[in-house]
């Protein structure tokens, strides 16, 4: 089996997000990065069945648009797929098995930011076929779109002998006494016909879910509240909040048992839980985007959370969204959620798209998709003034001795500069590479090589591919600068123990 897509794991990227790369530094400050969001949704309603008002009017919408953005290669097409929640429609519908009224709508753009809805004809909606709405079960309500179906996720996908170009995960309701309902596979050729798996892969799991495919370890991932969770608060008394566990797969229908990954702990404030994370396999470790909830002014923003191993979880020492809510009045005042898709690449950037609403959690407002971008790796970074700042790394380890490694930078020295040196474990400057046979690197650079003068220490060769016979530290000097990631190839590094 085989998952084509974008793949932004690269283990010998180490991005500074990661604190644990740094085991000293001075005179510098360590600075999250946010998405830049573009001021108006690029996503957004404009039809009766996407929640317009007669009037022209969107107040009725429970939910952002919560959705998932690819890019298709092959047809040169962003694909979204974005969910819909109309309160008004759902007070006036009845589905044939209960449930919320989601339903999925399907639009495609050439550039991500200017897109189309086609007409699938799939579904009624007031008695018409001419809308964008998707259908995934097999039952329906006479003249409406509330099919009860809140995709989360959308990944490419292809299996032997199959015409399969993507499967999707929903969880969804059934007639039947023994899987209700649960976390559901559907699977489709073209992302617009789908067919459904009973029963659901996950019985009882959440309707909240992340769900990806890891190059790593070449398994699936969901992420989701645990049915299992909720039943050991109830037996220990202990306080049920929103929380983060993982479920890993190889083929779609065999799933590991629920592992409790992240929960809120005394540095969150005392009404936040943690209410949805999708995982990115990006550079050397796993980027967990944690939707946060605020449950005394109901909102909801985005932090980033951390693991080298899928087991051992962190969040960041700044605690701050990496995706904030928009200002007091903005489309998005109260609700953001970045899609459930790896950032699209667009040279030394990357674009996010999400949903965002002016209302509160569960309370109908306006709702749409906006979009926004970040520097490729850019995360976080270690920043330094006029001052010379000084960042020194944990060890790294080469394979075996004298095997050959370049060291490439992330950095913006547009107005500054940065020198590299190398020492030895105890951070002693090893001859011929040290700060001074550098050559200074200025400039804004995604990759750069950091080359070395050549003398008689001879850590080096053609190409400046550095050589080392034991464990050695990299020592970065920041003037005017900012680093955001190194890539060093072969060596390992020696994480701190916890």
């Amino acid at each position: 089996m085989s998952v084509r897509a974008h793949t932004w794991a690269e283990p010998d990227l180490y991005l500074l997000v990661d604190p644990d790369l740094v085991a000293e530094c001075k005179n510098v400050t360590r600075r999250l990065c946010r998405i830049e969001k573009e001021a108006d949704p690029v996503l957004k309603p404009e039809k009766p069945w996407e929640g317009v008002a007669p009037d022209g009017s969107v107040t009725s919408l429970q939910d952002p648009f919560y959705g998932v953005v690819l890019y298709d290669p092959t047809e040169k097409l962003f694909k979204a797929w974005y969910n819909v929640y109309d309160r008004f429609a759902n007070r006036v519908y009845s589905p044939p098995v209960v449930d919320q009224g989601y339903s999925c709508r399907y639009a495609v753009s050439e550039d991500g930011i200017n897109w189309v809805k086609p007409e699938i004809g799939e579904v009624l909606y007031d008695g018409s076929l001419q809308n964008n709405i998707l259908r995934f079960k097999n039952v329906h309500t006479e003249g409406t779109s509330n099919l009860g179906e809140q995709v989360w996720n959308v990944v490419p996908y292809e299996f032997p002998d199959s015409e399969d170009r993507y499967v999707a995960s929903l969880q969804s309701s059934y007639p039947d006494p023994l899987y209700s309902h649960g976390i559901t596979m559907c699977y489709s050729p073209d992302g617009i016909h789908w067919r459904m798996h009973f029963p659901p892969v996950l019985t009882y799991e959440g309707d909240c879910h992340g769900f990806c495919w890891d190059p790593v370890t070449r398994t699936f991932l969901l992420t989701t509240r645990s049915h299992e969770y909720g039943n050991l608060c109830r037996r220990w008394g202990k306080q049920w909040k929103r929380h983060i566990a993982l479920f890993r797969s190889r083929d779609l229908i065999h799933w590991t048992a629920a592992t409790t990954i992240l929960e809120v702990d005394d540095q969150d404030p005392e009404d936040a839980q943690l209410y949805l994370m999708y995982i990115v396999p990006y550079g050397h470790l796993y980027l967990g985007q944690l939707l946060m909830f605020y449950t005394h002014e109901m909102t909801l923003d985005v932090q980033l959370a951390l693991s080298r191993d899928l087991t051992n979880w962190k969040r960041l020492p700044e605690r701050e969204p990496i995706l904030k809510r928009g200002d007091q009045g903005d489309w998005d005042s109260k609700h953001v959620a970045l899609t459930h898709n790896p950032p699209h690449p667009m040279g030394d950037k990357m674009r996010f798209w999400y949903a965002g609403k002016n209302a509160p959690h569960y309370q109908a407002g306006y709702g749409a998709m906006g979009t926004g971008t970040l520097r490729r790796d850019g995360f976080a970074c270690y920043e330094a003034g006029d001052t010379e700042g000084v960042i020194t790394t944990i060890p790294f380890r080469p394979p075996r001795p004298g095997s050959a490694t370049h060291l490439i930078l992330n950095v913006d020295a547009s107005k500054g500069q940065v020198v590299v040196e190398v020492t030895d474990r105890d951070g002693n400057p090893l001859e011929g590479v040290t700060r001074n046979d550098c050559i200074p690197i200025t400039g804004n650079h995604i990759r750069t090589v950091v080359g070395f003068k050549a003398g008689p220490g001879q850590y080096f060769s053609r190409g400046n591919f550095l050589r080392f016979t034991e464990d050695v530290r990299f020592r970065f000097y920041l003037c005017n600068a900012k680093l955001y990631a190194f890539k060093v190839a072969n060596y390992e590094p020696q994480w701190p123990q916890d």
